[in-house]
């Protein structure tokens, strides 16, 4: 059968017009939603954190909110695990869909099942999502669900409890050249004011080493900078 060369032709029109008015719904959406703040801590089983969005247009917005577990914390790009792919999760949310009027505003709740054992990474992403009617080649329309690219990915710091809480590091020269950094503690080391002595290597001027994800600098027998507010120098043999 061949495919009158006017109906194709009438297809390619339709969906390049579709094509247009996703990106300017993705763009309205984008506009109109707020989520306060977006990066935040939980602490051991730590109640009544949430999560604000607000829509600051003129028209309802739909929400699908999503959690999930960062394996990698402190690399990227990021390994991240669905929390509902996690057989015993230490912490959950609610709600997963939100529908939002004008000017309207909601708390989404996050809810720690356990104490963590070390500091856990997590993203919360809130994805808009709409229906869109569009004309079929028989002039019928049909309605569409779609979803938009990512409006929001809240991070979540979820820590022990405050009396579990340490921090401890340490360094490994490499074969034949580069430095290992470790976290040895329950929560992350923050490293600044890195650089190479005596090189014009360029290395990432701060770097944040979790516990469980060691940090490579491949190249390099030497680095200076601060940890936690107290200056540091490493020189490899």
């Amino acid at each position: 059968m061949i495919f009158p060369y006017f109906l194709l032709k009438s297809c390619l029109f339709k969906s390049l017009l579709l094509k247009i008015a996703l990106l300017l719904s993705v763009t309205a959406a984008h506009a109109q939603l707020l989520a306060i703040p977006t990066r935040m801590t939980v602490e051991g089983l730590e109640k009544d954190q949430t999560i604000r969005v607000i829509n600051k247009g003129d028209i309802p917005i739909y929400l699908n909110v999503t959690l999930n577990r960062i394996e990698n914390p402190g690399k990227n790009p990021e390994n991240k695990t669905p929390i509902g792919q996690i057989q015993h999760p230490e912490m959950i949310f609610n709600p997963t869909r939100i529908t939002l009027g004008a000017k309207q505003e909601r708390h989404i709740n996050l809810i720690p099942l356990t104490t963590p054992l070390q500091e856990t990474l997590y993203r919360l992403y809130i994805t808009p999502v709409t229906q869109t009617k569009i004309k079929g080649i028989d002039d019928k329309k049909i309605t569409v669900p779609l979803t938009f690219g990512i409006a929001y990915g809240v991070l979540i710091h979820h820590l022990p409890a405050s009396a579990q809480q340490t921090q401890r590091w340490e360094y490994q020269c490499l074969e034949p050249s580069g430095i290992k950094l470790t976290a040895m503690g329950k929560i992350h080391n923050s490293f600044n004011a890195l650089r190479v002595p005596n090189s014009q290597q360029e290395i990432p001027s701060s770097q944040n080493v979790y516990p469980g994800t060691p940090i490579l600098l491949p190249n390099i027998k030497q680095l200076s900078g601060e940890v936690e507010e107290k200056s540091f120098s490493i020189v490899c043999p």
